[in-house]
């Protein structure tokens, strides 16, 4: 991958990374104004709310682990397989793969509520 390529990508992954953290900001910020309207029903839409900025926040967690394994990937990019430099930034990249991988895996677990309490 190019240079100008590898930029792009990071740039791309730091772009989903920003909406993600906006996404979950709107969904906290009527979850209060729910609570703070306290009409029927409010309640229960407050906590789908932040449930959704639950998960929202993961994947930016998540988008930005990504963003930080491609980092990883390009600094390694052009170094000789066998050079300490490429065995590190290598072993970055596997990490945040999988811290990303487990961002995805929590905002999964965030329940559904389907329904209102009766």
């Amino acid at each position: 991958m190019e240079h100008a390529e590898e930029e792009a990508e990071v740039s791309r992954l730091q772009g989903v990374v920003e909406l993600m953290w906006r996404t979950a900001s709107v969904h906290r910020a009527r979850a209060a104004r729910l609570v703070m309207a306290a009409e029927p029903g409010g309640e229960f839409q407050a906590r789908v709310e932040r449930g959704l900025a639950k998960v929202a926040a993961e994947h930016a967690m998540a988008f930005q682990e990504l963003a930080d394994a491609a980092e990883a990937r390009h600094s390694a990019a052009g170094r000789p397989a066998t050079s300490p430099e490429w065995n590190a930034a290598m072993t970055r990249s596997i990490a945040a793969l999988r811290r990303a991988e487990a961002h995805h895996h929590r905002a999964a677990a965030v329940p559904a509520h389907d329904e209102p309490p009766r």
